[in-house]
């Protein structure tokens, strides 16, 4: 099970209510959703669930629908902010991956440096959730929550030309895991 970094810790909550905000709202203390918590409400929605196939973004973004959506947010009126953290309001950045590495953006973990606009947490706070797709029936088949701090004790960062830092994933980690949720592997 994924852990909170102590810096997170003190201002998650492990009670679930509906979010009264915005995915883009700053994260604040009593509002803030343990990663234990996410994953709990998450996973049973998740696996499974079928995510067509296109762009890898557009994906992204259906899937960090779908997660706001479970979380309570009511995102059909409004629209995704398209920043880091993508689910800022909770830290949670939500990545969907099908092939053997995870693009993690702008934004790297591998990196301590603070959050923009949110200077008092930096990338080893923002949460995870990786959702680890089969490529040919396009369905979530095991899922990964973990915070940033924890991420690179797992998995080996991976250097980009285009200065996005990726994630490697054996297929062995795909293979060993399929249809299972997966928490701190």
């Amino acid at each position: 099970m994924g852990v909170d970094t102590t810096r997170i810790d003190p201002l998650v909550t492990d009670s679930f209510a509906s979010q009264y905000g915005y995915i883009h709202d700053l994260p604040g203390q009593g509002t803030l959703l343990s990663l234990r918590l996410i994953a709990k409400l998450t996973t049973r929605h998740l696996l499974r669930s079928r995510i067509p196939p296109d762009a890898t973004k557009n994906r992204g973004q259906m899937l960090e629908r779908l997660v706001a959506k479970i979380l309570g947010y009511d995102v059909d009126s409004g629209f995704l902010s398209g920043g880091y953290p993508d689910i800022r309001n909770q830290l949670l950045e939500v990545k969907i991956q099908d092939t053997g590495t995870v693009d993690l953006g702008r934004y790297s973990p591998q990196f301590e440096e603070p959050v923009p606009e949110i200077p008092e947490f930096t990338t080893r706070d923002v949460r995870y959730l990786i959702a680890l797709t089969n490529p040919t029936r396009h369905t979530i088949d095991g899922l990964i929550f973990l915070a940033g701090d924890e991420l690179g004790k797992h998995f080996t960062y991976v250097a980009d030309d285009s200065y996005k830092c990726q994630r490697a994933i054996s297929m062995d980690f795909f293979d060993a895991y399929n249809g299972q949720s997966v928490f701190n592997p």
